[in-house]
């Protein structure tokens, strides 16, 4: 089973004092490291498999089992934009070295490029 296969992901701000965690338990954690306490907790509709911060920016993209890309605002928590395109859970994210897309790859044994560059 998917969920099974899946561990909890970290990612650290290139830019800030922030770091974000996500896991099975539905839930993207944004944290403020100086406080050492939750800024944000985010809710998805399925497991979080893998997260990334979109360069130095704000904004932070998760993978989920459910195979959609989330957008999120680190400041405020929000989901600002949601990809589709796969039909199983997202196993890995990276941004391209220009910071104008992110690439998502999929148990279902496909690639995606969604255009960011909107939001750096």
């Amino acid at each position: 089973m998917v969920r099974d296969a899946m561990q909890d992901c970290f990612s650290a701000s290139t830019n800030s004092f922030w770091a974000a965690t996500g896991g099975m338990d539905q839930k993207l954690i944004i944290w403020d490291l100086q406080h050492s306490m939750p800024r944000s907790t985010c809710e998805h509709e399925d497991g979080v498999t893998c997260l990334t911060w979109l360069g130095a920016s704000n904004y932070l993209a998760t993978g989920c089992v459910d195979g959609k890309v989330r957008l999120w605002d680190g400041r405020s928590g929000d989901c600002i934009k949601t990809f589709g395109g796969h039909d199983a859970a997202i196993q890995s994210l990276s941004v391209c070295a220009n910071r104008n897309f992110i690439v998502s790859v999929s148990i279902d044994e496909t690639a995606r490029v969604f255009e960011i560059a909107e939001f750096l």
